[in-house]
């Protein structure tokens, strides 16, 4: 049989598709292309109602005998994709796969070998499902249920399948990786320790991390981070700027913390990328509250906001407050994103004109080549560099988004 899988969302879907593909291909069926798959896997997401939106409209134009429907959407909605003709798949491997609807894929359900990715040498491993957290307003709780981690000998024996096939960046996925091993007696400075122990030149780099999971485990964490297997990267979503708004979020910490953290983290690691996410336009936000989450991101000048429009999604608490109009979200997300791409730009040229150490990961588009440093900046190479190689790169352009650079030797 041909198959063919479509995700959408966030690392740790990539890591579940990653996983059901390898377990389809060592079954002996073969992966092909959308045109000629006789199975269609689409792994879905439904964090905003935007999203949503694209999910059914992408699923109603492959509905049919040979579409699965897997991922958040059914998992947190059944009701949006009910009226979508597909298919159930059960036992296909062999067994029950947990595909069917209204459920997602689990990682733990594969334990087969991965095979290599001809476009890249990136490798997510997901290390656990589920969260702690009960924010107010997301449903991904919903969809992935509560903390299911896997065990550090789990993680560490995926970690050296995904290296035999040539993978030189790991990628440790989850919806909150500073909560992982909270429900086994373990957590995620133990599990890096184990990582960075495996044989192997390769570098991880460690998934989003929610504050009020990463506060209990911040000084040990930065001890991990000091390893030089581990990229010099955080992504920790503050989502809000005011104290007043992170508590209706019930996100469990104050914008002080964030703060702290950051800083805590920067002392350590001044080349530090930062990534953070940010929420515009939550219910009862003022523009005192949208101008202190601008404060906040000018004074830690993050490299990257994701920014988000707030959307209410079915069945959270947040659901039941009176929204704003559009148009105020619509003018803080954009106000955000200036303020955010300016920061952003600035700090990447700080490294024009000068050499960086990186790897080449994956193939770009138009016959370019992306390496990353060992703050996983991503740098544009358009020299024809084999993958896997290590060069020292001279930085001959720079953007809010990407370092374009040059081979001035190799390693």
């Amino acid at each position: 049989m041909k198959f063919y899988v479509e995700t959408y969302g966030c690392a740790a879907n990539q890591g579940n598709s990653e996983s059901f593909s390898a377990a389809l291909i060592e079954k002996g069926h073969l992966p092909s292309s959308l045109e000629e798959a006789d199975l269609v896997v689409v792994n879905t997401c439904a964090v905003t109602e935007r999203t949503e939106r694209n999910m059914k409209r992408r699923l109603s134009q492959l509905q049919g005998d040979r579409l699965v429907i897997s991922g958040c959407l059914p998992s947190a909605m059944p009701e949006a994709v009910r009226d979508i003709r597909c298919r159930e798949l059960m036992g296909i491997l062999g067994r029950p796969m947990g595909m069917k609807m209204g459920e997602a894929f689990r990682p733990e359900e594969s334990r087969t070998r991965h095979h290599p990715n001809a476009k890249n040498l990136c490798a997510v491993v997901n290390i656990s499902e589920g969260c702690k957290g009960r924010c107010s307003y997301c449903i991904v709780r919903r969809a992935r249920g509560t903390l299911r981690s896997k065990t550090v000998l789990e993680v560490a024996e995926e970690v050296r399948h995904r290296l035999a096939g040539g993978a030189v960046e790991i990628q440790l996925a989850s919806q909150d990786a500073a909560a992982y091993g909270q429900d086994m007696g373990s957590s995620l400075p133990e599990l890096l320790g184990a990582v960075a122990e495996i044989d192997g030149d390769f570098k991880v780099r460690v998934g989003m991390m929610n504050p009020d999971q990463l506060n209990p485990i911040l000084e040990d964490l930065i001890i991990s981070f000091e390893d030089p297997k581990i990229y010099k990267f955080l992504h920790l979503p503050v989502q809000s700027g005011s104290d007043k708004i992170l508590e209706a979020m019930k996100r469990g910490y104050a914008a002080q913390d964030f703060l702290d953290m950051t800083a805590r983290f920067r002392a350590t690691f001044p080349d530090l990328t930062l990534y953070t996410d940010v929420i515009s336009g939550f219910p009862g936000e003022t523009e005192e509250d949208s101008r202190a989450t601008e404060a906040l991101i000018r004074e830690t000048k993050p490299d990257k906001v994701n920014v988000t429009m707030y959307s209410s999604r079915p069945g959270t608490e947040a659901s039941r407050l009176k929204d704003m109009p559009s148009r105020f979200k619509k003018d803080r997300s954009r106000r955000m994103t200036r303020l955010w791409q300016q920061i952003a730009g600035q700090r990447n040229g700080r490294y024009l004109e000068k050499t960086i150490v990186a790897q080449v990961t994956e193939r770009g588009r138009e016959g370019t080549m992306m390496a990353r440093s060992l703050n996983y900046k991503k740098i544009v190479v358009r020299d024809p560099l084999l993958l896997g190689s290590v060069h020292r790169l001279k930085i001959v352009k720079t953007s809010p988004f990407y370092l374009v650079g040059m081979v001035a030797s190799r390693e």
